[in-house]
């Protein structure tokens, strides 16, 4: 007898198809957000309530359910999703063009059992009522049910708070597939049968184990599904009409670890990193408007991921584009990008080093000869796009900046990983740091610095579609590709083309490396100088501005304490010298404590304060030298008895001064050096270890067979090799600085001279090349005014011979001005006038005062020279010596406008065989008298360039002569600037 029968499905059968299958709680939600995706949404959530009893919910804005759909589709398990005709509406598709469906086995929805085990499921279709389950995915574990027997309570409701008063009833029908109910008495003994079995067969095995039927009972009663849980819904709160929730309670420990509240260890950390890595880039962030490529989709699908504390949330995941996309991935200094046709040839471009070295599809790569590329229908691979983008893993190797390595190291933290999007959505596992299915790694344990490509500082996709790629298929458990013919030879083609292009630029083979590193590495080494001159000058920036901060208040006091203290002092008898001599010494102790030293080039906001400061420190140094001169009058007057007493009472007061300094510096010293030791011990206690922490890893690798031992030993060499520098690096340069120390020799103060020295000769070159470009300028202006003069006075010659025609002597007259300019420009000429002779001092006084006629006649200033300037002579070219005084003078005229000086004047003498110009203004600030004769100094608010005292130091020196600022005092002829000139062979009569 036949008889034919039907298979009997156990329960357990939904838990092997959903829980059992989805590797972990990532790749569940990821396989829930593209249900979403399949379902329209544009938008979709994942929310974690820190709740006593957290709860978790999976919204979205797709087309939802009816009853119908609800209970014909959803609860059918293996609806595959290609049968759907329902989102051909375009009402359904909310307006999005059609999508290709990423579901294909109809058993994705069964992943929210990895969420947690109590699930409840709302959804609503446009102009429909919402339907409500509430499901326990435990019931599903018990071996000893049919999947017949459990059943799962359904729901409608029109309005939403209707939902709270139906729920109390959701969970008593779902506590029925734990006992059953009087409706069914044959199921009811068919549950209790096989769940006193199943109890029993648990306790067996752990005695300390609870009941299953008790736990799914206590967590149904216990369970919480508040509103507040749906709020962040938007069609709980009326922006959408159409859309699924799916809550969750008793959620899963890797949902959890994402709270603030949970205590944060290794474990922790590592499981919210593959959180983050898993669902950051759930959608393509490498898609370009401008980019040719095959398979790049852009889904317009967002996502997020949030926390909520209470009413306060937290975003800890969202596809934000700004921190990685296409655009930012270019601006680092390698890239590969290009398509690859269904030959397996890759056609594209390739930066490296900075620099675009082929562009558009000038790249071209092929597959390797011994790869037999598939066609056939089901093992062809189709066309796909690649695009890669890396940087150099040693800063010193590396093109990029300091601000963009950085940045890039701190984006490979979060963003890096080869991964693959069909469609723009993200193929799992591929990527996640596990994942070597390019063999990336793997090739890299064999050679890295041949095969240079590294995964934790890798950016970049393979773009597939389902249209052109059909045969990549993924397994059910979606965790990668099924391992077909297609397959096979996708990850042989991409392997050749990271070879290949390793090969050709990236790698240690490379000839392009080879050929740019040294420059590159040089380049780094000074640009990393650079750095530290900079953070050195603001360094000593700051601690210049600190200590003259804190002074100038007490140097203030100090000046206001001492006014009248030189009118007050009387030194009649040997105890008002003592008096005098305490005074003047503590005076000069209490000055030299308020010293600042260490200006740096640029004072910026500092520098009115600064030159208050040292206008305020000269005159206390005059105050305390007028006492000196005082107490050394008195001295010779009064004749102390016995002045060696005083002597010595000077000489413990000093003593006693520098000695209190010098406890308080080793104090300092002392602090520093202990904590500098420990710093250093620390160091070497890590730099010891760092080799092991490398290399141990390689012999590991040599037990198990998977490294050869040359290889090995190669790359153990090359890491001894890079500590070694880097030992050198660190250690070598701090012993060099310590010997400079036991010399004696002030590091400090070099570092700080070389600092401002750098920042003045940089700005200097730069003002240099103008001026150098001027100079060329009047050179040819010069050559052409020139010829210009003769023809003019050939024009005037002519003229006078015809007669005294009017208006010829403005004419001349005119004429004879600019000849005289002409002149005085002669000096900035790079050859400039040869001719010399004899020039007196009268000469020279009437030449400024006709130069400067006009200006003195308006601004009623006065310029005279002493019977010994006039008389005095110096056998010279005049175009070198009459510009020296034209710039004193002019610079004379221009303070004394400036500041308005009364019975304003400007005065030629001689004192011991040396010319004085000198005038009665403002004078020169004692912080600007040192820089006076540098190039481009200047003090002038408009139109000072900053080169005329330079000029004239350098014209006087071609001769041998020499310029200063008067600081002795029997050089300062009048109140204001006075300048000293000593002509080397000169005559004064």
């Amino acid at each position: 007898m036949i008889e034919t029968l039907a298979f009997r499905t156990q329960a357990r059968t939904v838990d092997h198809l959903g829980r059992e299958q989805i590797a972990d709680c990532p790749t569940a939600i990821s396989e829930l957000w593209k249900n979403a995706y399949d379902a329209y949404a544009r938008d979709v959530s994942l929310h974690i309530f820190d709740d006593p009893e957290p709860v978790a919910a999976v919204f979205d804005d797709g087309h939802g359910m009816n009853y119908d759909e609800f209970i014909n589709r959803w609860l059918v398990v293996g609806t595959d999703s290609k049968y759907d005709t329902n989102t051909s509406d375009d009402d359904d598709r909310d307006g999005l063009p059609k999508r290709t469906k990423q579901g294909q086995k109809g058993i994705g929805r069964l992943s929210s059992a990895n969420l947690g085990p109590l699930l409840l499921i709302v959804s609503k279709r446009k102009k429909t009522d919402f339907v409500a389950a509430l499901i326990d995915w435990r019931i599903f574990e018990n071996p000893y049910l049919v999947l017949s027997d459990i059943e799962i309570p359904v729901t409608q409701f029109a309005e939403r708070t209707d939902l709270f008063q139906l729920l109390p009833d959701l969970f008593e029908r779902l506590k029925d597939n734990i006992s059953g109910n009087i409706s069914d008495e044959k199921r009811a003994n068919r549950l209790k049968l096989a769940w006193e079995t199943y109890d029993r067969v648990i306790l067996e095995d752990d005695p300390e184990a609870k009941k299953p039927s008790e736990l799914i009972t206590n967590t149904i009663i216990n369970a919480r599904f508040e509103k507040r849980h749906f709020e962040p819904w938007l069609v709980w709160n009326e922006k959408r009409q159409h859309g699924t929730a799916l809550i969750v309670s008793d959620i899963n420990y890797d949902l959890k670890a994402q709270l603030p509240s949970i205590e944060l260890d290794s474990n922790i950390k590592n499981i919210r990193d593959s959180f983050f890595s898993t669902l950051s880039a759930f959608t393509d962030p490498y898609v370009a408007a401008d980019a040719s490529e095959f398979n790049a989709f852009d889904p317009r699908f967002s996502y997020e991921v949030k926390t909520w504390s209470e009413t306060f949330s937290s975003t800890i995941i969202e596809n934000d584009r700004e921190a990685i996309n296409r655009e930012v991935t270019e601006e680092m200094e390698h890239v590969l990008s290009g398509n690859i046709d269904e030959y397996g040839v890759f056609r594209g471009q390739v930066k490296a080093f900075g620099e675009w070295r082929k562009l558009g599809t000038d790249y071209v790569i092929y597959p390797p000869k011994d790869l037999t590329i598939p066609k056939g229908p089901t093992t062809f691979i189709g066309p796909f796009s690649l695009h890669i983008a890396t940087f150099e893993l040693m800063r010193d190797s590396s093109t990029l900046s300091n601000e963009n390595f950085t940045r890039f190291l701190g984006l490979a933290k979060q963003h890096s990983g080869f991964l693959i999007f069909r469609n723009g959505l993200r193929v799992l596992p591929y990527g996640r740091e596990t994942n070597d299915f390019f063999e990336i790694e793997r090739q890299r344990s064999v050679n890295a610095g041949r095969e240079y490509w590294n995964a934790r500082r890798m950016f970049g996709r393979i773009a597939i579609s389902r249209e052109l790629n059909p045969n990549l298929r993924d397994k059910a458990g979606r965790e990668g590709f099924i391992d077909n013919r297609a397959t096979k030879v996708l990850r042989e083609v991409v392997k050749n083309i990271l070879k290949r292009a390793a090969y050709e630029y990236f790698g240690s083979n490379s000839d392009l490396r080879k050929e740019l590193l040294p420059d590159i590495r040089a380049q780094n080494e000074k640009d990393r100088a650079e750095k530290e001159r900079k953070e050195l000058a603001k360094l000593n920036a700051q601690k210049f501005r600190s200590r003259l901060n804190t002074n100038l208040p007490i140097l203030f006091s100090m000046v206001n304490e001492t006014e009248k203290i030189n009118a007050n002092i009387h030194i009649n008898n040997e105890l008002d010298l003592d008096n005098t001599q305490t005074l003047i010494s503590e005076l000069s102790m209490r000055l030299a404590d308020l010293r600042v030293v260490g200006a740096p080039a640029k004072l910026g906001s500092a520098e009115d304060d600064y030159r208050t400061f040292r206008t305020m420190y000269t005159e206390m140094l005059e105050r305390i030298h007028v006492l000196e001169q005082k107490r050394a009058d008195a001295i010779q007057s009064i004749n102390p008895a016995k002045p060696e007493d005083i002597a010595q009472k000077q000489l413990s007061s000093h003593a006693s001064k520098l000695q209190a300094r010098l406890r308080s510096w080793r104090k300092s010293i002392d602090t520093l050096q202990g904590a500098e030791r420990d710093r250093v011990s620390t160091l070497f206690d890590e730099r010891n270890k760092a080799f092991h922490l490398e290399a141990m890893p390689l012999v590991d690798q040599v037990r198990i067979g998977l490294l050869g031992l040359d290889q090995a030993l190669e790359q153990m060499k090359a890491i001894y090799t890079k500590l070694d520098m880097e030992n050198e690096d660190t250690f070598q340069s701090y012993l060099d600085a310590l010997e400079l120390m036991s010399e004696n020799i002030n590091i400090e103060l070099i570092a700080r001279q070389g600092t401002a020295d750098n920042i003045t000769l940089r700005d200097d070159l730069n003002r240099l090349n103008q001026v150098a470009q001027l100079g060329i300028t009047v050179e040819i202006l010069g050559h052409e005014l020139t010829n210009n003069e003769r023809m003019v006075r050939e024009g005037i010659r002519k003229i006078r011979t015809i007669g005294d025609i009017p208006g010829t002597n403005l004419v001349v007259e005119g004429f004879e001005a600019l000849s005289q300019q002409l002149e005085f420009l002669s000096p900035l000429k790079v050859s400039g006038n040869k001719t010399r002779r004899q020039i007196f001092g009268k000469d020279i006084e009437d030449y400024i005062i006709s130069f400067f006629e006009s200006v003195l006649h308006n601004r009623a200033i006065k310029i005279h020279a002493s019977k010994e300037f006039r008389a005095f002579s110096i056998f010279d070219q005049p175009s070198r010596i009459y510009p020296v005084f034209v710039n004193l003078v002019n610079n004379s005229v221009y303070w004394l406008v400036t500041s308005s000086t009364p019975n304003a004047e400007v005065y030629l003498s001689i004192l011991d065989d040396k010319v004085i110009i000198s005038d009665n203004g403002p004078g020169i600030n004692p912080v600007d008298q040192e820089n006076l004769f540098k190039m481009f100094f200047t003090r002038k608010s408009s139109g000072g360039r900053g080169i005329g005292l330079y000029l004239c130091r350098v014209n006087l020196m071609a001769s041998g002569h020499s310029i200063e600022y008067a600081t002795d005092r029997k050089f300062r002829l009048l109140a204001g600037a006075n300048f000293v000139i000593n002509f080397k062979g000169a005559n004064f009569g």
